[in-house]
């Protein structure tokens, strides 16, 4: 289920249903929801290391058919970490290997018990009708595994990180988020509909939801800069 949504898989590679086993259910039903075609399956590997293992192939392409899918449902898989503080939820995102789940370690160790994670790796953002954006999990959470299906939350900030020589977070304008924000989004959209589906789900996140960018060292201080600022977002939340 993603955020609510089950989806039917079709797999050419049977080590690729290792990926979803938080979610297979095995089925006698001829039809499905989602297949990936050759040409896409071609497609992913070019993006790839020349050695991906096929089931590893598939299993790229699958994430953003999955998006694709979820779009019919104003929903997609978004590339970041995503935890509940206070009722609210809030999202980290940056490229691989910033700093995202060192964030996290290090407000788990400094703060106990204040957070917890929603997904490590790949959150399912849900737009709603009144305005709201939700955050809900995913069967991936990244090489930590870190992540609680039981947990969701409407998204009450969203933080850019880079790594830097000195901390420090700023406020992030929707003209200047709109291109980092963009790519963090998992899908290649092919249709008007899917287009305009995603556009309306990152026109009301950009609008709707507080935006950061935290230039940070990945230490301490960082992490205590990052709720500080947070803490007011926070607060329409419940403890």
């Amino acid at each position: 289920m993603y955020a609510g949504h089950a989806l039917r898989y079709s797999f050419h590679d049977v080590n690729t249903r290792w990926e979803f086993r938080s979610l297979a259910r095995r089925s006698s039903a001829e039809t499905w929801d989602i297949r990936a075609t050759k040409e896409q399956l071609e497609r992913t590997r070019a993006v790839l290391p020349e050695d991906s293992r096929d089931a590893f192939v598939e299993f790229r392409a699958l994430i953003g058919l999955t998006s694709r899918e979820l779009l019919k449902y104003d929903c997609c898989i978004f590339h970041g970490v995503s935890f509940v503080w206070k009722g609210a939820a809030f999202l980290l995102t940056a490229p691989s290997g910033v700093g995202k789940s060192t964030q996290f370690f290090n407000w788990q160790r400094l703060f106990p018990g204040e957070i917890a994670m929603i997904c490590g790796d790949m959150p399912v953002l849900e737009r709603r009708e009144d305005g709201s954006v939700w955050a809900h999990p995913s069967p991936w959470n990244g090489k930590e595994r870190l992540g609680d299906r039981r947990l969701c939350g409407p998204v009450a900030g969203i933080v850019l990180l880079e790594q830097g020589s000195e901390n420090s977070i700023s406020p992030l304008s929707p003209h200047d988020a709109i291109t980092p924000f963009f790519g963090q989004f998992l899908v290649r959209p092919e249709t008007e509909e899917e287009i305009r589906a995603l556009a309306r789900l990152m026109d009301q996140t950009l609008r709707n939801v507080p935006l950061y960018k935290l230039v940070n060292l990945g230490d301490d201080a960082s992490t205590a800069l990052l709720r500080e600022t947070l803490s007011p977002l926070a607060e329409g939340g419940s403890p």
